[in-house]
C-alpha cells in the first residue's frame, strides 16, 4: 500500500500531469467564456425583441386608436363633406373665389371666423397689391 501511495504521490507531481491538469484547465475555461458569451448574446436579443415587442404594442395600440377614430360619426360627416360635397338638411352652402380666399385669411381658420363672411356688414376687400414679378425685376434694376 505504501508502494501504491508512493506510485500516485510520483504521478501527481509529474510534469505530465501538471501538462495535462493545464490542459484540462485551459479547455475548461475555454468552454465557461464560450457560454458566458453566448448567455450574453441571447441576454442583448431577448432585450431588443423586448423593445421591438413594447414598439409595436405602441404602434398598434396607435392604429387602433386611428380605426375607432375612422369610425366616428364626425369623422365620416367631416369626410362626408370634404369628399363627397354633402351638406346636412337645412345648411347653406357658400362658394368663395380664389380671389376672396387670398385677401381674408380667417377663412383658413375655420369655425366662427367663417361665419362672419356670412354677415352681410362685412366687406371683403382684395387686398392682392403684390407687384407682377416682372415688374419687380424692372424696379430692381431700373429704379434703384
Amino acid at each position: 500500500m505504501a508502494q501504491k501511495a508512493k506510485k500516485i504521490k510520483k504521478i501527481l507531481s509529474s510534469k505530465i500531469f501538471l501538462f495535462i491538469a493545464v490542459f484540462v484547465l485551459i479547455f475548461l475555461l475555454i468552454g465557461l467564456v464560450r457560454e458566458t458569451y453566448r448567455e450574453h448574446q441571447l441576454s442583448n436579443e431577448i432585450n431588443q425583441l423586448k423593445s421591438n415587442i413594447d414598439k409595436l404594442e405602441g404602434d398598434n395600440q396607435q392604429l387602433s386608436d386611428l380605426m375607432d377614430y375612422f369610425k366616428e360619426d364626425s369623422y365620416l360627416e367631416k369626410e362626408a363633406r370634404i369628399k363627397l360635397n354633402l351638406k346636412n338638411p337645412g345648411e347653406t352652402v357658400v362658394v368663395l373665389s380664389k380671389d376672396i380666399i387670398d385677401g381674408v385669411e380667417v377663412v383658413r381658420k375655420g369655425g366662427a371666423e367663417i361665419e362672419e363672411l356670412n354677415n352681410p356688414d362685412v366687406k371683403l376687400e382684395d387686398n392682392n397689391t403684390e407687384l407682377a414679378n416682372y415688374w419687380k425685376w424692372w424696379e430692381y434694376f431700373f429704379n434703384s
